[in-house]
């Protein structure tokens, strides 16, 4: 009876200190994490603090700094890749690509846009509500507020790969899911155009860099 009291004691005490290792290898992974996004938001913001970065007609080198900030970070060529979605299988190699391409200039557009135009004061990491089942993937969540007080919220998917942590998605205010919406407009595209891929990716490219479609 001793004996069996002391083996379930010994079971018990070995499940919780698995389960205390657990939690701390997991805020360890959301810290690095949340370190990853917190260096390259203060990246940003750096950048936005420079007048000649920020004046009419500095987009091109706004944007080419911003890439310099976010390549190390954001894993352009894995969102691409969801954001063809089903028709990834269909087009060629050189047409994930070309499509990742313009799938990054595309981002790095619509983020330089939104950034000048939000005019960010401050922002502040948020603690996570419960730890991730995946100690390989994290949810970073940041509030970003404006120099008018608006405040807003951005949820970053951070996925680990070889190459350390990378963004892999992100869901503004709670609403706007940046990978999806990208997703449904390429699907979009896709039918409109009778599934031509090489065609679809011409009218990105276009609406992204006008009067470079058919380059």
């Amino acid at each position: 009876m001793l004996f069996d009291f002391l083996g379930r004691f010994k079971h018990l005490c070995l499940v919780f200190a698995l389960a205390v290792l657990s939690v701390n290898v997991n805020a360890e992974t959301w810290d690095e994490a949340g370190g990853v996004i917190e260096g390259a938001t203060q990246g940003v913001l750096a950048l936005l603090e420079k007048d000649e970065l920020v004046q009419e007609g500095a987009e091109d080198q706004l944007i080419s700094e911003i890439d310099t900030v976010l390549s190390p970070v954001v894993d352009f060529d894995y969102i691409a890749k969801r954001v063809m979605g089903k028709y990834y299988r269909k087009a060629s190699k050189e047409q994930r690509v070309q499509f990742s391409a313009v799938f990054k200039t595309t981002l790095l557009k619509t983020y330089a846009k939104a950034l000048v135009g939000f005019k960010i004061e401050n922002y502040a990491m948020v603690p996570p509500r419960k730890k991730s089942p995946d100690e390989k993937k994290q949810v970073i969540t940041v509030d970003v507020f404006a120099a008018d007080g608006t405040k807003f919220s951005l949820v970053y998917y951070m996925k680990k790969s070889d190459d350390g942590w990378k963004l892999v998605n992100a869901i503004l205010d709670g609403s706007i899911n940046i990978r999806l919406s990208f997703k449904n407009q390429f699907a979009d595209l896709m039918q409109r155009s009778n599934g031509d891929v090489a065609k679809v990716i011409s009218t990105w490219k276009e609406k992204v860099d006008p009067g470079k479609g058919k380059a």
